[in-house]
């Protein structure tokens, strides 16, 4: 079922590629980068309130159980300080953990850099809690300004594309090059569109699962380039 979504979603971006022609293909998939990269600089707008919310961060610090990693390995080790923890060690808990990408990552770098000293941190569980709810608070922010910043920068496009009665259109080369743009709009918004599964598979395990199952959804999932860039803390 995913992978037929994905195909009909790639096979949709092909044929507006097809459709509105290289100029305005060309220009849409810009405007979707530059979305994205916009929202990757912008999320301490939306994450910083919401880690100064003593109530909505403290709620996510709660349910987050990021211990319940740690005890995969040894219950004790919940309580030991993290800079403590040899290298080795730390990959073992990590392996054992098999937490959803980047959070693997994500803990092992905020360990090894000691990021959540200055707060008062220092213990292995709780750097494995505050580094998922952080990394899912980022997530979460990004997601929601990529949307916003696509939506506008979408009614510009078609906007200047009706006062102009549409973009100039390359006859020669138009046909193919607007599909294989079109295509390559459909595999990064897929990218994009994917970015949820590390939420999803944290907070409802069963339909993450659902996502990344198919071989399609493992793909945009796990060879993700864009997963790579989330803040750490």
């Amino acid at each position: 079922m995913i992978t037929v979504l994905i195909l009909v979603i790639i096979g949709l971006c092909t044929l507006a590629g097809y459709y509105r022609g290289i100029i305005y293909s060309a220009v849409s998939i810009g405007l979707t980068l530059l979305s994205f990269f916009l929202a990757l600089l912008m999320i301490p707008v939306i994450a910083t309130p919401v880690r100064e919310s003593r109530e909505l961060y403290g709620s996510l610090l709660y349910y987050a159980e990021g211990f319940e990693y740690v005890s995969e390995t040894s219950v004790e080790m919940i309580h030991d300080p993290a800079a403590a923890i040899e290298p080795e060690t730390l990959k073992e808990v990590i392996d054992n953990a098999n937490m959803p990408l980047p959070l693997g990552r994500a803990i092992s770098k905020n360990i090894r850099t000691l990021a959540y000293e200055k707060r008062g941190i220092t213990t292995l569980g709780d750097y494995f809690n505050q580094t998922i709810v952080d990394v899912m608070v980022n997530l979460l922010s990004l997601l929601f300004l990529f949307v916003c910043f696509r939506v506008f920068f979408g009614f510009v496009l078609r906007m200047i594309d009706y006062g102009r009665r549409g973009l100039p259109v390359l006859k020669r080369f138009d046909p193919l090059f607007s599909c294989g743009i079109g295509f390559l709009h459909g595999v990064i918004l897929l990218y994009v569109f994917f970015l949820c599964a590390p939420v999803l598979l944290t907070a409802v395990p069963k339909l993450g699962r659902i996502l990344v199952s198919s071989p399609l959804g493992g793909f945009f999932y796990r060879m993700n380039p864009f997963l790579w860039m989330i803040p750490t803390t």
